[in-house]
C-alpha cells in the first residue's frame, strides 16, 4: 500500500514539473516574439526616446512610455 501512495505521488510530481515547465516555456516564447516583433520599431523609434520620452501620441509618430512605466511602477508599489 505504501508503494502504491509513494507511486503516485511521484507521477503528480512529474505532472506539475511538466505544467511549470510548459507555463516558463509559454512565457518566454511570448517575451521572445514580443521583443522581436517591437525591436524593428524600437530602431526606428530610437531607445532612449522610446523609453524616456513623455508624450504618447501615434498619429504624430511620437511613442514614449515612460508615463506608462512609472504608473505600473507607482499601482505595482502601492
Amino acid at each position: 500500500m505504501k508503494y502504491r501512495y509513494l507511486n503516485k505521488e511521484a507521477i503528480m510530481k512529474g505532472v506539475f514539473l511538466l505544467a511549470a515547465c510548459a507555463s516558463i516555456l509559454a512565457v518566454a516564447l511570448i517575451c521572445l516574439f514580443l521583443f522581436a516583433n517591437g525591436l524593428p520599431a524600437i530602431g526606428e523609434i530610437g531607445i532612449f526616446d522610446f523609453l524616456l520620452g513623455k508624450v504618447w501620441k501615434p498619429g504624430n509618430d511620437l511613442y514614449g512610455i515612460l508615463p506608462m512605466i512609472l504608473g505600473s511602477i507607482y499601482v505595482t508599489a502601492g
